[in-house]
Protein backbone atom coordinates (compact mmCIF):
# COMPACT_ATOMS: atom_id res chain seq x y z
CA UNK A 1 0.00 0.00 0.00
CA UNK A 2 0.64 3.57 0.27
CA UNK A 3 3.46 4.46 2.70
CA UNK A 4 0.92 7.07 4.05
CA UNK A 5 -2.12 4.75 3.84
CA UNK A 6 -4.23 4.16 7.06
CA UNK A 7 -5.66 0.45 7.63
CA UNK A 8 -9.16 1.45 7.47
CA UNK A 9 -11.84 0.18 5.58
CA UNK A 10 -12.85 1.37 2.68
CA UNK A 11 -16.49 2.25 3.67
CA UNK A 12 -15.17 4.09 6.84
CA UNK A 13 -13.27 6.02 5.13
CA UNK A 14 -13.72 9.80 4.72
CA UNK A 15 -13.76 10.20 1.26
CA UNK A 16 -15.86 7.34 0.18
CA UNK A 17 -19.25 8.67 0.22
CA UNK A 18 -19.26 12.91 -1.19
CA UNK A 19 -22.53 14.95 -1.34
CA UNK A 20 -23.26 16.46 -4.92
CA UNK A 21 -20.69 19.01 -4.42
CA UNK A 22 -18.16 16.61 -3.57
CA UNK A 23 -17.57 17.70 0.09
CA UNK A 24 -16.49 14.08 2.10
CA UNK A 25 -20.30 13.14 3.93
CA UNK A 26 -18.28 10.23 5.96
CA UNK A 27 -19.56 6.50 6.93
CA UNK A 28 -23.09 5.83 6.65
CA UNK A 29 -24.27 2.33 8.11
CA UNK A 30 -27.49 2.96 6.14
CA UNK A 31 -26.27 3.86 2.85
CA UNK A 32 -23.01 0.63 3.97
CA UNK A 33 -26.71 -1.98 4.10
CA UNK A 34 -28.10 0.12 1.29
CA UNK A 35 -24.42 -0.87 -1.32
CA UNK A 36 -24.43 -4.44 0.14
CA UNK A 37 -27.94 -5.45 -0.32
CA UNK A 38 -27.72 -4.13 -3.81
CA UNK A 39 -24.71 -5.61 -4.54
CA UNK A 40 -26.32 -8.95 -3.93
CA UNK A 41 -29.89 -8.26 -5.73
CA UNK A 42 -27.55 -7.52 -8.85
CA UNK A 43 -24.80 -9.92 -8.57
CA UNK A 44 -26.39 -13.03 -8.37
CA UNK A 45 -26.92 -13.45 -12.32
CA UNK A 46 -23.21 -13.61 -12.50
CA UNK A 47 -22.40 -16.58 -9.72
CA UNK A 48 -21.53 -20.30 -10.22
CA UNK A 49 -21.90 -20.48 -6.58
CA UNK A 50 -24.62 -18.22 -4.41
CA UNK A 51 -22.50 -17.01 -0.84
CA UNK A 52 -24.04 -18.86 2.20
CA UNK A 53 -23.09 -16.45 4.86
CA UNK A 54 -22.96 -12.73 4.78
CA UNK A 55 -19.45 -13.12 5.82
CA UNK A 56 -19.15 -14.49 1.92
CA UNK A 57 -20.71 -11.67 0.86
CA UNK A 58 -18.82 -9.14 1.37
CA UNK A 59 -15.50 -11.17 0.90
CA UNK A 60 -17.12 -11.45 -2.45
CA UNK A 61 -17.67 -7.65 -2.89
CA UNK A 62 -14.68 -6.93 -1.78
CA UNK A 63 -12.78 -8.79 -4.13
CA UNK A 64 -14.64 -7.02 -7.15
CA UNK A 65 -13.80 -3.31 -5.29
CA UNK A 66 -16.96 -2.56 -3.02
CA UNK A 67 -16.28 -1.00 -0.49
CA UNK A 68 -17.38 -2.75 2.81
CA UNK A 69 -16.36 -3.33 6.48
CA UNK A 70 -13.91 -5.79 5.32
CA UNK A 71 -9.77 -4.99 4.84
CA UNK A 72 -7.60 -7.60 2.78
CA UNK A 73 -4.90 -9.38 4.15
CA UNK A 74 -2.79 -12.32 2.88
CA UNK A 75 -0.57 -15.11 4.19
CA UNK A 76 1.53 -14.98 1.21
CA UNK A 77 4.45 -12.15 1.75
CA UNK A 78 5.24 -12.02 -2.09
CA UNK A 79 1.55 -11.40 -2.63
CA UNK A 80 1.41 -8.88 -0.24
CA UNK A 81 4.75 -7.25 -2.23
CA UNK A 82 2.49 -7.06 -5.57
CA UNK A 83 -0.35 -5.46 -4.13
CA UNK A 84 2.26 -2.85 -2.37
CA UNK A 85 3.86 -2.11 -5.06
CA UNK A 86 1.22 -1.70 -7.05
CA UNK A 87 0.81 1.47 -5.73
CA UNK A 88 4.27 2.75 -5.08
CA UNK A 89 6.79 4.25 -7.54
CA UNK A 90 6.56 7.39 -9.75
CA UNK A 91 2.95 8.87 -9.58
CA UNK A 92 2.13 11.38 -11.71
CA UNK A 93 6.04 11.61 -11.87
CA UNK A 94 6.27 11.89 -7.93
CA UNK A 95 8.16 9.63 -5.88
CA UNK A 96 5.72 7.69 -4.09
CA UNK A 97 7.16 5.23 -1.31
CA UNK A 98 5.24 1.89 -0.96
CA UNK A 99 4.40 -0.20 2.49
CA UNK A 100 3.83 -3.73 3.74
CA UNK A 101 1.94 -4.51 6.52
CA UNK A 102 1.99 -7.25 9.16
CA UNK A 103 0.15 -8.46 12.04
CA UNK A 104 -0.52 -11.43 13.78
CA UNK A 105 -3.90 -13.35 13.44
CA UNK A 106 -6.57 -12.02 15.27
CA UNK A 107 -9.09 -14.83 16.28
CA UNK A 108 -10.36 -16.33 13.32
CA UNK A 109 -14.14 -16.65 12.86
CA UNK A 110 -16.08 -18.87 10.90
CA UNK A 111 -19.63 -18.01 10.90
CA UNK A 112 -22.08 -14.66 10.91
CA UNK A 113 -23.25 -16.37 14.38
CA UNK A 114 -19.77 -16.06 15.93
CA UNK A 115 -19.52 -12.24 15.23
CA UNK A 116 -22.54 -11.29 16.91
CA UNK A 117 -21.05 -13.41 20.04
CA UNK A 118 -17.89 -12.26 20.59
CA UNK A 119 -16.48 -8.73 22.19
CA UNK A 120 -13.45 -8.28 19.97
CA UNK A 121 -13.75 -4.96 17.76
CA UNK A 122 -11.68 -6.98 15.15
CA UNK A 123 -11.98 -11.11 13.87
CA UNK A 124 -10.41 -12.62 10.83
CA UNK A 125 -12.13 -14.84 8.51
CA UNK A 126 -10.80 -16.89 5.84
CA UNK A 127 -13.20 -16.89 3.00
CA UNK A 128 -14.80 -20.07 0.80
CA UNK A 129 -12.88 -19.76 -2.26
CA UNK A 130 -16.14 -19.26 -4.80
CA UNK A 131 -13.93 -17.24 -6.76
CA UNK A 132 -10.08 -17.95 -8.43
CA UNK A 133 -8.67 -14.65 -6.98
CA UNK A 134 -9.59 -15.79 -3.74
CA UNK A 135 -7.38 -18.59 -4.47
CA UNK A 136 -4.74 -16.36 -6.21
CA UNK A 137 -4.16 -14.34 -3.63
CA UNK A 138 -4.37 -16.61 -0.51
CA UNK A 139 -7.07 -14.02 0.78
CA UNK A 140 -8.07 -13.35 4.14
CA UNK A 141 -10.01 -10.73 5.46
CA UNK A 142 -10.50 -8.50 9.05
CA UNK A 143 -13.70 -7.76 10.02
CA UNK A 144 -13.95 -4.35 11.63
CA UNK A 145 -17.04 -4.18 13.67
CA UNK A 146 -16.56 -0.30 13.64
CA UNK A 147 -15.19 0.22 9.93
CA UNK A 148 -14.33 4.18 10.42
CA UNK A 149 -11.91 3.49 12.82
CA UNK A 150 -8.38 2.85 11.63
CA UNK A 151 -7.23 -0.60 12.84
CA UNK A 152 -3.96 -0.05 14.97
CA UNK A 153 -2.86 -3.15 17.24
CA UNK A 154 0.19 -3.28 19.44
CA UNK A 155 1.70 -5.72 17.30
CA UNK A 156 1.45 -4.14 13.69
CA UNK A 157 4.81 -4.11 11.98
CA UNK A 158 4.74 -1.59 8.70
CA UNK A 159 8.04 -1.80 6.11
CA UNK A 160 8.58 0.75 3.91
CA UNK A 161 9.77 0.09 0.17
CA UNK A 162 11.23 3.29 -1.34
CA UNK A 163 9.63 4.84 -4.54
CA UNK A 164 12.90 4.21 -6.23
CA UNK A 165 12.93 0.57 -6.18
CA UNK A 166 9.25 -0.17 -6.52
CA UNK A 167 9.93 -0.57 -10.01
CA UNK A 168 12.66 -2.78 -9.90
CA UNK A 169 10.93 -4.90 -7.81
CA UNK A 170 8.02 -5.34 -9.66
CA UNK A 171 9.67 -6.75 -12.91
CA UNK A 172 11.31 -9.15 -10.39
CA UNK A 173 8.07 -10.47 -8.67
CA UNK A 174 6.50 -10.82 -12.60
CA UNK A 175 9.73 -13.00 -13.25
CA UNK A 176 8.71 -15.31 -10.12
CA UNK A 177 5.27 -15.19 -11.23
CA UNK A 178 3.85 -12.87 -9.22
CA UNK A 179 1.60 -10.47 -11.57
CA UNK A 180 -1.59 -9.28 -12.83
CA UNK A 181 -2.46 -12.01 -15.18
CA UNK A 182 -1.92 -14.59 -11.20
CA UNK A 183 -3.17 -12.21 -9.04
CA UNK A 184 -6.60 -11.65 -11.21
CA UNK A 185 -7.07 -15.02 -13.05
CA UNK A 186 -9.44 -13.59 -15.72
CA UNK A 187 -9.51 -12.16 -18.94
CA UNK A 188 -9.29 -8.47 -17.35
CA UNK A 189 -6.49 -9.82 -15.55
CA UNK A 190 -4.51 -11.42 -18.74
CA UNK A 191 -5.30 -8.25 -20.74
CA UNK A 192 -3.93 -5.97 -17.82
CA UNK A 193 -0.93 -8.00 -17.61
CA UNK A 194 -0.05 -8.15 -21.47
CA UNK A 195 -0.74 -4.24 -21.46
CA UNK A 196 1.80 -3.98 -18.70
CA UNK A 197 4.61 -6.26 -20.68
CA UNK A 198 3.96 -4.37 -23.65
CA UNK A 199 4.09 -1.22 -21.66
CA UNK A 200 8.00 -2.02 -20.98
CA UNK A 201 9.10 -4.13 -23.86
CA UNK A 202 9.22 -7.29 -21.79
CA UNK A 203 7.26 -9.45 -24.05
Amino acid sequence: EDEAYGLISRIGRSDTSKDLDGVNVGYSSDYEKRCVERFKREARPHMAIEPKSELDWLSIAQHHGLPTRLLDWTDSPLVAAYFALSSGGFVNKQPKNAAIYGVPCPQVVRTDTEIETLSEDVVAYFPQHLTPRITAQRGLFTYHRVPDIIYTPPELVKWIVPSQICFTLKVVLNKCGFNEASMFPDLDGIANHVRWLLKWRML
